[in-house]
């Protein structure tokens, strides 16, 4: 009998799959991340985030945990719709000082004349599970982001080439006065 851990669901192994022969460029790269927790409150989350040219993109939000709003400052930068399918977090050390590996797993949609819907995948590992959390989903929406920009190239180049009305030939009358 076959436990959990053990096998892959088929969205899985194609996330996988699909993660090892695609390797994006970074649309986003993390710069900081600020946690606040707390007991009764929410916890916040600031998140400095540059984007392909550098420029720095800063935002703050709240949620029910560290890693949840640490999520949703990114979502506000990045402003590309995108659903948590999957998180897991596991250890590859042991002890106070254990390094976290994470996994995270989002559904993004690509744009191709009709939407579909297309899973990426994403991993981080530091000793700060928040920071191994965020970056595991960065990895994800940079492979997202990544993808469809490529794509939309490749759409673009099959398609027929249109002239705007400034690109038409223009009649020209010559006066010679």
């Amino acid at each position: 009998m076959e436990t959990h851990n053990m096998r892959l669901r088929l969205t899985e192994r194609i996330a996988l799959v699909s993660d090892e022969v695609f390797q994006p460029e970074a649309v986003w790269k993390l710069l900081d991340i600020q946690i606040i927790c707390a007991t009764i409150e929410f916890s916040t989350a600031t998140v400095t985030l540059a984007d392909a040219d550098g420029k720095e993109h800063c935002a703050c939000s709240r949620g029910t945990c560290p890693v949840k709003s640490a999520f949703k400052a990114v979502d506000l930068i990045v402003k590309e719709p995108t659903t948590l399918l999957e998180y897991s977090m596991d250890t590859a050390t042991e002890g106070t000082d254990a390094i976290a590996t994470t996994r995270v797993l989002v559904r993004g949609n690509a744009l191709t004349g009709e939407e579909v819907q297309r899973n990426f995948c994403g991993t981080g590992a530091r000793m700060n599970v928040v920071v191994s959390a965020v970056e595991a989903y960065m990895e994800a929406l940079n492979k997202m982001l990544d993808f469809k920009e490529k794509f939309l190239l490749e759409t673009s180049k099959s398609l027929p080439e249109r002239k705007s009305l400034c690109e038409r030939p223009k009649l020209v009358i010559f006066l010679g006065i």
